[in-house]
Order: C-alpha cells, then structure tokens, then sequence
C-alpha cells in the first residue's frame, strides 16, 4: 500500500485527474479515501461537472418498489441495490426527473386529497443523499413538477411546481430554490401540460408537452422564471415519450397503439429530433422511422408504465418496457429490454419479472441518467 501511494504521488497532477475524470462516478466516490490528493480533485466542483460533462448514460429504475437497477445501455450490463427505506411505502415513486445527476422524485400518495406530508424529495443515488422538500402550502396529486438551474450559476439548482387541471383551487406556480431554502409564487397562466409524455430538463431548462389547440413544447426558464411556447410537436398517438438527445436537443419516440380492441395491435415506431433548443428557431424533423411486422408493444396497455428509451448513433433505440403474462391464473409485470433499428426488433432481453399491481406501479418504467458526484442542495 505504501508502495501505491508512493506511485501515486509520483504522477503528474494533471494526469492523475485526466485518469479520474474517466472513472466511473459510483468507483470515484468510493476513491475518497485513497488519498488527500484524490480526495482533494474528486470533491472539487470543477472536476465533479467536468466529469459529469464527460460522462455517459445510463438507464435507471426502480423494480417493483424494492431494487434500483441501473443499466450500462451500450453492455447490457446493470447492477442492482436496494430501493432507500425512506422511499418505500408510503413515499413510493410515482415519476422521476433527472438533472445533473440529481433524481427529483415525485412519489406517490394513496389519495387525491391535499397533504402538507412531503412527498417530494431531491436524490443522489451515487452518493446515497436524500433531501425531501417541504411544501409552501400544499401538494396536489396533479402538480407538475420540474427541476433545473439559473445559467449564470449551475450550482443555482431550482424547482418549479405548477398545478393540473383537476386542482381544487386557482391555477399555482411556485418555484423553490436551494439556496433560501423556501418556495415563492410566481404569476403565471395556466398550462395544460400533456402527462403521458411526462417532462426533460435540458442544459437547466425543463420541458414539457402542452395542449391548447395543438400539442407544442413548453419550456421553463430557470434563470428567467418563465415559461414559453418553443415549437409544435409532431402528431402524437397513445404511446409517446419525450427525452434528451446529444445533451442539448429533444427527441421524442412515438408509437400509436390501438388500445380500443380486444387485443393491442403495435404500429410504426418513429423517433424526432429537434434542432439544438440554442438555435433561434426551433423545430422537430423526423429522424427515423421503423416499419416491421411484429414490432412490441413500448406500452402494452393504458395502464402500464411508459418506455425509457436511448437512441444510438445508427438510427437505432434501445427500449426498456413493461409488458404482462399470464401464469397460473396470475398477472405477472415483465421488463424487457429491446434493441430496435431500421430493420425491426435485433435484440430483446427480459430483466425482471414481478407480480403485477397495475395502479401502483411507476409512471414511467425506466429513466435517461447520468450518474454524477453532484451533492445534493443543502
């Protein structure tokens, strides 16, 4: 061991922090203490948003309320770890949205009543830090949420809430900040926000798909505190998710599914891409489409979980989605990972199988992150 540190010491700093900077997160919070010229360049913030700059993918969810799985899309390879206690029930996820590696969890609640309980929490899970957000007044099952930062300081992590259509008071927007730790009220109108696609953030920004006459992407501005109309979106059918491509575009897959028969029929799947949202105009143009006999159902019904998805770079998605089977007289949820390209279906691989409780399972079966020493706001 001395011998180690001894080598270590004898390396440049700036190769020491090049062969940190292509380490693993989850490996790097693990090397604090190696040494204090380790722990001293992975605590740095410089070097954590570098690294989480440089840093790839990942798919992350949670399996049936016990297991965080999160998976390396370009090996297939994933790695499991209990779900916290503190979110277990009755703080179960409901939905997720991820921002710098931080994982806004929005969980669920057994009614749809207001409640001053928070259920709203900011988590890490590299580095395992949990902080639950206390409501200026209220929550409704309804809300909105989204999270991002101001522009001019990264480190300015803020949150908006905005209420649904099924409030029980007036049309809401709050946006909380962590540096005062406390919500304020923001005048705004009210948005019909298109939930089955559910939101991104992107480079700070949060971003939905609204509803008025036609389906457009709503954006909020962190640094602003405002929102605004940025482009119309594509026709969108039963089965719709709206993601992050290259880190600073959106891209939207698209599957219309007939769930009115007896039996669910899959149709073409397409993914759009947007322009980069920096451009002065913005717009979605088809990146590919996938016309094939057999295609699988990226939502098998109604009441499933919408698909996680990653697009690669040859006009290709990986897709992890929650599907159901019978045995013994006994619905089973199976999660299932495809490969799909131009050509059809090149790979499919079950992950997980569990009894199926259809109204309490996630939103959403799976998530785009980006695993990152990034410390939970205080």
């Amino acid at each position: 061991m001395a011998f180690s540190k001894r080598v270590y010491r004898s390396l440049p700093f700036e190769l020491v922090e090049e062969i940190l900077k292509k380490t693993p997160a989850e490996s790097l919070n693990r090397f604090k203490s190696t040494c204090k010229q380790w722990y001293g360049i992975i605590t740095d913030k410089r070097f954590m948003y570098n690294h989480l700059d440089h840093s790839p993918e990942r798919f992350i969810r949670t399996d049936d309320h016990k297991t965080v799985q999160i998976m390396d899309p370009m090996t297939g390879i994933f790695s499991d770890s209990p779900v916290p206690d503190v979110f277990r029930s009755p703080h179960s996820f409901a939905s997720m949205v991820h921002c710098d590696g931080l994982m806004l969890c929005i969980c669920s609640d057994s009614s749809y009543e207001r409640t001053r309980e928070a259920n709203l929490a900011v988590w890490n899970p590299v580095t395992k830090k949990i902080k639950w957000i206390e409501p200026l007044d209220s929550y409704y099952e309804t809300d909105y949420f989204g999270i991002g930062y101001d522009n001019t300081c990264r480190e300015n992590y803020k949150i908006v809430r905005f209420s649904g259509p099924m409030s029980f008071d007036d049309t809401e927007c709050e946006i909380y900040e962590f540096k005062s730790d406390s919500w304020r009220t923001l005048d705004t109108k009210y948005w019909d926000v298109y939930t089955q696609c559910r939101g991104v953030s992107v480079k700070g920004n949060m971003y939905w798909i609204a509803d008025t006459k036609e389906k457009f992407i709503l954006r909020f501005d962190f640094s602003m505190e405002t929102f605004k109309n940025v482009c119309v979106c594509p026709p969108i059918g039963c089965t719709g998710r709206l993601g992050c491509f290259s880190g600073d575009r959106l891209s939207l897959l698209l599957q219309d599914t007939d769930f009115g028969g007896e039996e669910e029929v899959s149709t073409d799947i397409a993914v759009w891409l947007t322009n980069k949202l920096s451009d002065e105009v913005v717009s979605f143009t088809k990146y590919f489409n996938v016309t094939s006999p057999h295609l699988p159902l990226l939502q098998c019904h109604g009441d499933m979980a919408r698909p996680g998805y990653f697009i690669g770079d040859h006009k290709n998605i990986l897709a992890w989605c929650e599907g159901e089977v019978e045995e013994d007289d006994k619905w089973y949820t199976c999660i299932t990972l495809y490969q799909i390209d131009q050509c059809g279906i090149r790979k499919q691989i079950e992950t997980g199988r569990h009894r199926s409780f259809r109204y309490l399972d996630p939103f959403i079966c799976s998530y785009v992150y980006v695993p990152s020493l990034i410390p939970v706001p205080e």
